[in-house]
Parts: structure tokens; sequence; C-alpha cells
């Protein structure tokens, strides 16, 4: 597995920046960037009187309003989980 970084420009609303990604990291770059800038637009079309760093601030909240979501989500499955472990231990004893 080669793990050597190369240089690629992404473009978000229409500004460019150098990331250093590996050769497996780059698909999962460019579709965050696909993304970003999808939804920038959706708020342009939204919100035409927004400047463009309000657009990219607004898809920022948005995006971490769900990595929040999909955080708490995780840990609320993992407290699940140990519920059923300890439900099926209890259950084993029992039988």
């Amino acid at each position: 597995m080669d793990n050597a970084q190369k240089k690629i420009n992404v473009v978000v609303a229409g500004r460019s920046f150098p990331v250093k990604v590996t050769e497996e990291e780059e698909k999962s770059v460019r579709n965050i960037e696909k993304d970003i800038n999808s939804k920038i637009q959706e708020y342009r079309n939204k919100y035409n009187d927004r400047d463009k760093l309000d657009l990219v601030i607004m898809v920022l909240l948005t995006q971490a309003f769900e990595l929040d979501k999909i955080q708490s989500l995780k840990s609320e499955v993992s407290q699940a989980h140990a519920q059923i472990d300890t439900l099926e231990s209890t259950l084993d004893q029992l039988l």
C-alpha cells in the first residue's frame, strides 16, 4: 500500500486551495469538493443577496450540524450495543 502524497488543487466557491492527499484519499476529497460547491450553489439560488463568504459559512454550519448529528447517533448506537450485550449476558446466565 503506497501512502505517497501528491498535491491537488481543490476549488471551493471559485477559489483554489492546494491539498496534499494520498491516492486513496483523492476520490473522497473530490467528492467533498463537489458536494460543498453543490451546496454553495443551492444556497446561492435560495439566497442570491448573500456574498460568497456568507454562503460558504452557511455550508460549513450545515456540515457541522450534520456531523454532530452523526456523532450523536454513533454514540446512541454504541450505547444500544452495550445494552444488548448486557442483556445477552444476563440471558446466558439465566439459561
